[in-house]
């Protein structure tokens, strides 16, 4: 079995702990909405009990739904899987003249096949009722926080800072996110502190249980046809204490012995791609000389540079690994902001980023000569577009131009709130004030040409919270009083001031210029 066949056999597995991973961490968003917009702390006070039992239950559900799912997987993959790894052997059975034993009467293996099946579901609940999170604390520890302990505090420590006052919405849900996205939701042993993701820890889980029995197979493969001797596999990108005996042939001591067979670190061990196949003296033929293999190591091992750093092939697929697991975590990011009500600006912010990193992605992969492998990316199991739309990315440069104006502007001692391409009032019903704009004032502008300064402004200042919005065009300004329903003033361009020719000028130098 290859290394991309033995990482899609446990895909489906990690999928189902990486969706449930992102629906609790979206119940915390949510709930975080609905009680940070409460009026008063005491509405919180209030429902809080009642808000946490429900979370407690629903997420009880899900883990139970997660596990019944699971287990349907580990039944399809040490059945049909299992079925299929054992006849692949047919072949060198009928090449030797050994009569092959029907799989359904091999009791030996379908015993292993149950007892390894029964060890996998409890692995299963093991990592389920061992979930939580592992934030960074001030001194740059990591504390390990069971699940409904951190999911209880989150939340009240997040309706306290935006009830508070302290802290508006939007800066406390990012920083949610990011605490609950940094980390994951993982598996944690409490006793020797050691952690990992719950997605990572569910496949790991199959594919050290799918080893146990495909090793059970190639052993009794060999013995059956009477050799001692296998063939081990080769990858690229093998972990350098892998290299010097990948692709060769051993006997059964030296996989021990030499190859690490039956240790953590070593064939067979966790992370461990490799697999070793029954080889026969004088009738299997090696799949690579070892010129062949010295060949490639050669070539995996000789650096490639990317913006001034070098990489093997190992360090390359090492610093991918890194880049997929930043994507995924940006991914969860946009959902979540998303759930909890972001401002549009952080959504579109994330998207953005998320997109960066996809380039980056694509351009180093290229670089080292490795294939992308974006479905490591997408196993999340989330759906929608995770890259800003053309009118997104038009609405985030608009943005940016709005704040670089706000400084130039404010460093002119001019205050509101800038926006290019502004929202144009209906102002059909509003009043005019003539007297205050010609009689006193004598403007000349009549209400037709401030309601065409209006609709031809590039550019508007916001003012008191929204109740004033100044327009200002090429041709004119006209400022109105949304409150009161009033058009309170408007002049020409002749009779610009100098704040007014700034606002103009940072109009003109964002691109807004009208031709």
């Amino acid at each position: 079995m290859t290394q991309g066949e033995l990482e899609k056999l446990a895909l489906k597995t990690g999928n189902l702990f990486s969706e449930l991973e992102i629906r609790i961490m979206s119940d915390v968003a949510r709930r975080i909405k609905d009680a940070g917009f409460s009026t008063a702390s005491s509405d919180w006070q209030i429902r809080r009990l009642e808000e946490l039992g429900k979370a407690e239950s629903e997420i009880k559900d899900w883990v139970q739904e997660t596990l019944q799912k699971s287990d349907e997987e580990m039944e399809h993959i040490f059945s049909d899987e299992v079925y299929e790894q054992y006849y692949q052997h047919s072949r060198a059975y009928k090449a030797s003249g050994v009569k092959m034993l029907p799989f359904e009467k091999n009791t030996p293996l379908i015993r292993l096949t149950e007892a390894v099946k029964s060890q996998l579901s409890g692995e299963y609940k093991n990592i389920a009722g061992s979930m939580g999170f592992a934030i960074r604390g001030p001194d740059g520890h990591i504390q390990a926080s069971p699940l409904m302990t951190f999911y209880r505090s989150t939340l009240d420590n997040a309706v306290l800072d935006i009830q508070s006052g302290g802290f508006d919405y939007g800066t406390v849900l990012k920083r949610t996110v990011s605490r609950m996205t940094n980390s994951g939701l993982r598996w944690i042993d409490y006793d020797s502190g050691v952690h990992s993701r719950v997605d990572v820890a569910a496949r790991r889980a199959v594919m050290t249980g799918f080893r146990q029995v495909q090793g059970k197979i190639n052993e009794q493969v060999a013995a059956d046809l009477g050799t001692n001797t296998y063939e081990v596999s080769y990858h690229v990108g093998a972990r350098p204490s892998h290299q010097p005996w990948q692709g060769r042939v051993w006997t059964m001591e030296q996989l021990q012995s030499v190859c690490g067979l039956g240790t953590v670190t070593g064939l067979h061990g966790a992370n461990c791609y490799h697999d070793y196949s029954p080889f026969i003296p004088g009738v299997s033929t090696p799949t690579y000389t070892d010129d062949q293999l010295q060949e490639m190591l050669d070539e995996e091992n000789t650096p490639k540079d990317y913006y001034g750093k070098s990489y093997t092939t190992y360090e390359a697929l090492q610093e991918q690994r890194k880049m997929e697991r930043n994507m995924r975590a940006t991914r969860q990011q946009v959902k979540l902001l998303q759930t909890g009500g972001a401002d549009e600006k952080d959504v579109i912010l994330k998207k953005a980023k998320y997109q960066g990193q996809l380039q980056k992605y694509a351009d180093f992969s290229k670089t080292m000569h490795l294939p992308e492998q974006k479905q490591r990316i997408t196993q999340d199991g989330l759906r929608g577009r995770f890259t800003p739309t053309k009118t997104e990315q038009k609405r985030l440069e608009e943005s940016e131009k709005n704040d670089r104006i706000k400084v130039e502007l404010a460093e002119a001692k001019i205050r509101g709130v800038p926006k290019l391409n502004p929202d144009k009032v209906d102002v059909s019903g509003f009043t005019y004030d003539t007297e205050h704009i010609n009689d006193e004032r004598l403007h000349g502008v009549t209400r037709a040409d401030a309601e065409k300064f209006i609709q031809e402004a590039d550019i508007s200042l916001t003012r008191w919270n929204g109740q004033f919005i100044n327009y200002y065009s090429p041709n004119g300004a006209t400022y109105v009083d949304v409150k009161n329903r009033n058009i309170r003033t408007a002049f020409k361009k002749e009779q610009f001031d100098e704040p007014t020719l700034k606002i103009r000028e940072v109009a003109e130098q964002y691109g807004n210029k009208k031709t």
